[in-house]
């Protein structure tokens, strides 16, 4: 015998989807962390790379911002290839962990609190890469390509060349996250169409990275303050038209 309708609805407890604004707040708040586990994870990762590779480790401390940081940094005489490899071990590392677990978090069927998590690491930690490479260019600020830049002799000429990488690096990260994004959250609002896709690409990606990169810049000062303004937003802005 089949139950009235009214009878199913109320055994049956009925989920409504969240509204965009109440998604953007949840997928932000989440954002940031996940961008707390991606430096930590970025900072492990290279202090192990540096053991490898024969740096010796750097040791970890809780700076005043409450992120893990190298405890002291590396010293000694290596080749070029080996401090590269080291500098960028961490960040890269940080990206393909990221995305590992966003990858983990669809293959095994998990809680959308762990998929919204897993997302917002992957999108922070690859968009985070090429604001990285764009810090290069300002001489002086921390970073690993100015750290590259100092051990090897900082070379001016090259600066240029760094900052088409990482606007060539900002097109790739910004199209894998738009598909990302698509993936983890196709369910939760409408994608039939481009309009709505980049709706959705922007509620639960675009506004949660610039809420985790603009944290991060903050801490980290990677550049002046009207520059990182001008990057984040010119990511977001890459986020949304770069989605299929």
């Amino acid at each position: 015998m089949q139950l009235p309708a009214f009878v199913v609805d109320s055994l049956v407890p009925q989920h409504e989807p969240l509204s965009p604004p109440l998604l953007a707040v949840a997928c932000a708040l989440a954002a940031l962390p996940a961008a707390w586990l991606a430096v930590a994870s970025d900072t492990l990762l290279g202090s192990a790379a540096g053991s490898l590779l024969g740096f010796g480790g750097t040791g970890v401390v809780v700076s005043p911002w409450f992120t893990l940081v190298p405890a002291h940094g590396w010293a000694g005489a290596h080749p070029a290839a080996l401090w590269i490899l080291a500098l960028l071990a961490g960040p890269v590392g940080a990206a393909l962990l990221g995305l590992l677990l966003f990858g983990a978090t669809h293959l095994v069927r998990t809680g959308a609190w762990l998929r919204v998590l897993a997302l917002e690491w992957a999108g922070f930690a690859i968009l985070r890469l090429p604001a990285l490479l764009v810090g290069g260019v300002v001489s002086g600020r921390p970073g690993p390509v100015n750290e590259i830049y100092r051990r090897l002799g900082e070379p001016q000429s090259g600066r240029w060349a760094v900052a088409l990488l990482a606007t060539l690096v900002l097109w790739g990260a910004a199209t894998a996250m738009s598909r990302l994004a698509l993936r983890a959250g196709g369910g939760w609002l409408r994608t039939d169409g481009r309009p709505f896709r980049r709706r959705l690409v922007r509620v639960v990606a675009g506004y949660p990275a610039v809420v985790s990169l603009a944290g991060w810049s903050a801490v980290a000062a990677w550049a002046a303050v009207p520059w990182m303004v001008v990057w984040v937003l010119l990511t977001l802005a890459a986020v949304h038209a770069l989605t299929p």
